[in-house]
C-alpha cells in the first residue's frame, strides 16, 4: 500500500531522492539544511500587489477554500452565504479600499490577503480576506502572505492590528503571533474569532 503522505503529482525532477513526494519530510529537510535551499515546489511561488482583473480568480480561490477547508467547522448554509459575499465585484471593491496582495504559482493565483485601516483609523489596522487554496495549504504560503502584510505601511504604522479569524484558521494566527482580543476565545455573532497583534512601539 502506498504511503498516504506521498504526493504522486510532485513536479520535482529528483525522483531518486528518498523524500521525493513526501512533502513534509522534504520541507523539514530543506528547513534544516545548512544552505536552506528553496523547495522545488516553491520556486515559482511569488507575491505581488492586486491588479485590476484579478478579482475573478481571487473570488474563485476564496469560494473554493470556504467550500473545502471551512466546511468541517461551519454549516452548509453559512458557507453558502459567505460564498455569495465574495463575488468578483465585492473583491474588486475590497481591493480598492485596502492594500491587497495575491500569491501566485507561476501565473496562477493561489492565495490572497489584504490590510486596511480599522474602521478608517490611521493607528489601527485590520487584516482581510486571507485565503490559500486547499491544495497549497501547509506549504508556508499563508505565512508568506502574513509576512507581506506585516511589511506593509498599514501594519507598520499601527499600534494594533486585528483579524477576524474563521474557526478553521485560529491555530494559524496563534502561530503567527496573534492573541485573542480581550482574552475572548469564543466566536462572535458573525461566527469569527477576534485576534490581534500589538506593536508596543507605536502605542500612544
Amino acid at each position: 500500500m502506498p504511503n498516504k503522505k506521498t504526493n504522486p503529482t510532485c513536479p520535482c525532477k529528483k525522483k531518486s531522492c528518498p523524500r521525493h513526494g513526501d512533502c513534509k519530510a522534504c520541507r523539514k529537510h530543506h528547513a534544516e539544511s545548512k544552505h536552506k535551499m528553496t523547495v522545488y515546489c516553491d520556486k515559482k511561488i511569488s507575491l505581488r500587489k492586486f491588479r485590476k482583473g484579478d478579482e475573478s480568480a481571487i473570488s474563485d480561490v476564496i469560494c473554493t477554500t470556504l467550500s473545502v477547508s471551512n466546511s468541517k467547522d461551519y454549516s452548509p448554509e453559512f458557507i453558502e452565504e459567505n460564498v455569495k459575499s465574495h463575488s468578483p465585484e465585492v473583491i474588486a471593491s475590497r481591493a480598492a479600499e485596502s492594500h491587497f496582495y495575491v500569491a501566485l504559482d507561476g501565473r496562477k493565483i493561489i492565495g490572497c490577503g489584504g490590510i486596511t485601516g480599522y474602521w478608517g483609523s490611521d493607528t489601527e489596522s485590520y487584516l482581510v480576506s486571507i485565503f490559500v487554496l486547499p491544495e497549497y495549504q501547509g506549504r508556508g504560503i499563508g505565512r508568506r502572505i502574513i509576512e507581506t502584510l506585516e511589511a506593509d505601511e498599514y501594519f507598520l504604522r499601527a499600534w494594533r492590528t486585528e483579524v477576524g479569524s474563521s474557526l478553521t484558521a485560529v491555530g494559524f494566527y496563534l502561530r503567527m503571533g496573534y492573541k485573542y482580543k480581550n482574552g475572548i476565545t469564543d466566536p462572535d455573532e458573525y461566527e469569527v474569532v477576534r485576534l490581534e497583534k500589538i506593536n508596543e512601539d507605536n502605542r500612544l
